[in-house]
């Protein structure tokens, strides 16, 4: 999983934006949707507001908000990567 956050994170200047958030949202989705992973615990990103991701990434990123998983992954995001994303998911429905 971390190697598939370096790939995607390395490929940002590369792919248009849209393509690079698709991509990045794809590692996202195994557990943020409806559904996802069968764990009610995760929340669905889809729809949300744009800057409730970004902030919740940031404090995953920063140490400021604890978890399991999250604070490793979210290190692996550029600035540029967390807006995308949050963007992308803000825009599904």
């Amino acid at each position: 999983m971390a190697a598939l956050l370096v790939l995607a994170a390395s490929a940002a200047p590369v792919a248009p934006p849209s393509t690079h958030a698709r991509a990045l949202a794809a590692t996202c989705t195994t557990c943020h949707t409806r559904g996802g992973a069968g764990l009610a615990a995760i929340a669905p990103l889809d729809g949300r507001a744009a800057d409730g991701i970004a902030s919740a990434m940031r404090a995953f990123r920063s140490g400021e908000r604890a978890g399991t998983v999250m604070p490793q992954l979210a290190r692996g995001y550029t600035d540029a990567d967390i807006d995308a994303l949050a963007q992308w998911f803000a825009a599904q429905r």
